[in-house]
């Protein structure tokens, strides 16, 4: 048994003897990074933490400790206990379940002692390579992360072990435009997913097209990952057990009634085994139960254009009279924050579409006579939870002729409804997915609306 399991033993026996319900969550991570600046690996660095977090139910209130210190179990259960006595209201206690089991995914990455510094490396000198190959500057950072989950309740011990690595960088080019491509990719190999290359080959001949500002008759929209991230990120919000206990939510009251087109489903689940890693989506964690103790299981939110269910923390579903959904976490399942509270959280939401075109990301392209190419958003996310419709400026576009990108977006303002792109004006998706994780998690394609899907 490990220290820090020994210690979530040692500090759940002490709680039992002083609390009506307790838990207690306890975190080991080590995370291995080297940053890489102009195509060149900086010195690998390492960092460990270990952070517990105790809650007790006493006298029907809740009282919360964090530390990453190395306070006694005797101590940790005291502070617990005062602090009960001006916390918030126990909700009843989370539903026992089984000890997870480990899938293969779960598996650490890695090749022994020393092997984590080693399989970064040679991550960060693949971005190199890449700059030498495609032309355009990398920069980025590598890391890492090897993360082990204890908790421990009257019902028994879990045990949950993830290893993944991560790719965040920025692409440069060095024409009039200045174009700056960012990439964030998750993968369980030492190796660079084959999407990256795929995509900065193909956006490298752009970096040198002029800079022209979109016409001001409608344009078809053709959205990369980060863009549908941001579109579908108000409807994320508003299907999550936080914004429907708040009362901010415009689709709490409109389960079962049509809202995208009706080919489109959004599911949150684990990456297929048999999918490979080229776009870099398996490094999405899922873990077999949430920090409430829940078992995670496949939930699908949006059934063919229909909003179908919530998701919840065990606090959010006892709030909505519903059941948890085993989306509770403290931050992400991709890295838990021992500080923040419990809150629900996609780990794998995947867009999808039935019956719809779709193809390789050129097919979506050459299919544009007159459109734009929307790859990233600012403060696209400002209404999230209260309206369809996401508001921001362009922070990198392209304008497409013809069935090819003709030149930089100047940025501008837009405003997109995704019950248009997703409904009315939809016309399809890549069947290929990127992984993509700001606030949610999920696996995103390209997607294509007509005319009329979003004005620029």
């Amino acid at each position: 048994m490990s220290t820090l399991a020994e210690r979530v033993a040692e500090i759940g026996a002490a709680a039992a003897a002083h609390a009506d319900h307790w838990e207690v969550l306890g975190v080991d991570r080590v995370d291995t990074v080297v940053e890489v600046g102009s195509g060149v690996p900086d010195a690998v660095r390492s960092a460990h933490e270990a952070a517990l977090c105790l809650r007790v139910h006493r006298a029907g209130r809740v009282g919360t400790v964090t530390t990453t210190g190395p306070e006694d179990a005797g101590a940790l259960v005291r502070h617990a206990v005062r602090s009960a006595a001006y916390g918030p209201p126990a909700s009843p206690p989370a539903r026992p379940s089984p000890a997870p089991g480990r899938s293969p995914a779960a598996e650490p990455a890695g090749d022994g002692e020393g092997g984590a510094a080693r399989a970064v490396r040679r991550l960060a000198e693949g971005l190199g390579a890449l700059q030498s190959a495609v032309g355009l500057t990398m920069h980025g950072t590598v890391s890492r992360t090897e993360q082990t989950v204890h908790r421990m309740a009257p019902e028994g011990h879990q045990e949950g072990r993830d290893c993944f690595f991560h790719v965040s960088a920025l692409a440069e080019g060095a024409g009039t435009s200045g174009i700056q491509l960012p990439w964030n990719g998750w993968t369980r190999s030492a190796a660079l997913p084959a999407g990256l290359a795929s995509w900065l080959s193909t956006a490298a001949g752009w970096a040198g097209l002029p800079v022209l500002d979109a016409l001001s008759r409608e344009h078809d929209v053709l959205l990369a990952p980060a863009a549908v991230h941001a579109l579908l990120t108000p409807l994320v919000t508003a299907l999550s057990g936080t914004a429907a206990v708040s009362g901010r939510s415009f689709a709490a009251g409109g389960l079962g009634v049509p809202l995208l087109h009706t080919s489109i489903s959004l599911r949150d689940h684990p990456s297929p085994p048999a999918a490979g890693d080229e776009e870099g989506t398996e490094g999405l964690a899922w873990p077999g139960s949430d920090d409430d103790g829940v078992p995670c299981a496949p939930l699908t939110l949006i059934d063919s254009g229909v909003p179908a269910r919530l998701y919840h923390s065990h606090r959010t579903a006892v709030a909505c009279g519903d059941v948890p959904t085993g989306h509770g976490f403290r931050g992400n399942a991709l890295r838990r924050t021992m500080l923040r509270p419990i809150t629900p959280v996609l780990n794998g939401a995947t867009l999808s579409a039935e019956d719809s075109e779709t193809g390789r990301f050129d097919d979506l392209l050459g299919g544009v006579r007159d459109g734009v190419l929307i790859e990233s958003l600012m403060g696209g996310q400002q209404r999230g939870g209260l309206s369809p419709i996401v508001e921001g400026r362009i922070r990198l576009g392209f304008l497409i002729r013809h069935g090819r990108v003709a030149g930089v977006l100047h940025p501008c303002a837009v405003a997109l409804d995704l019950r248009e792109v997703l409904g009315a004006r939809f016309l399809g998706l890549t069947e290929h997915r990127w992984a993509v994780s700001r606030i949610w998690s999920g696996r995103m394609p390209f997607v294509l609306a007509s005319a009329g899907g979003g004005r620029a």
